[in-house]
């Protein structure tokens, strides 16, 4: 049914399925973290760098590829880098929807407020790696119409 859906009806509903995971996904996370590094305080209160780490390794050890996790504070965003995405791996057309939805959950569980999501490279197309910036609605709001004027 999705396949012969409106393209925009498609892409909606795999990051809507994404974005329904996250929470039981952050869920996970956090057992893991206490499992594996005794991290009994909630993961959003530990060292930036510490959750960072422990993010990408969770990630990695779910099958989600090779993810590394950092900021670019003058922009304004955090940038989650996937190598191997297991979703840009599988599907020949560009757009790592579910991951879009998830990282957008899983992360505004932890921020407190909705986090928005921009995939800015992905594995399926020519980019090697599946890069995603989060941040507000507003700031990737300006960072997708900064995209677009550079494709122009």
């Amino acid at each position: 049914m999705l396949a012969s859906a409106e393209p925009e009806v498609a892409v909606n509903a795999l990051r809507e399925a994404g974005f329904a995971g996250g929470a039981s996904i952050y869920a996970a996370f956090e057992q893991w973290m206490e499992e594996t590094r005794g991290a009994s305080a909630s993961t959003a209160d530990l060292p930036l760098t510490e959750f960072g780490d422990g993010t990408a390794e969770f990630f990695r050890d779910a099958g989600w590829g090779d993810v590394t996790f950092s900021q670019d504070e003058p922009e304004g965003v955090a940038i989650v880098d996937i190598t191997g995405c297991w979703e840009g791996s599988a599907d020949p057309s560009p757009g790592c929807q579910v991951t879009t939805g998830v990282l957008a959950s899983f992360f505004g569980t932890i921020a407190g407020y909705p986090v928005a999501v921009l995939e800015t490279e992905c594995c399926a197309g020519e980019a090697a790696r599946c890069r995603f910036l989060m941040g507000t609605a507003e700031m990737m709001e300006w960072h997708w119409e900064r995209m677009q004027q550079a494709e122009d």
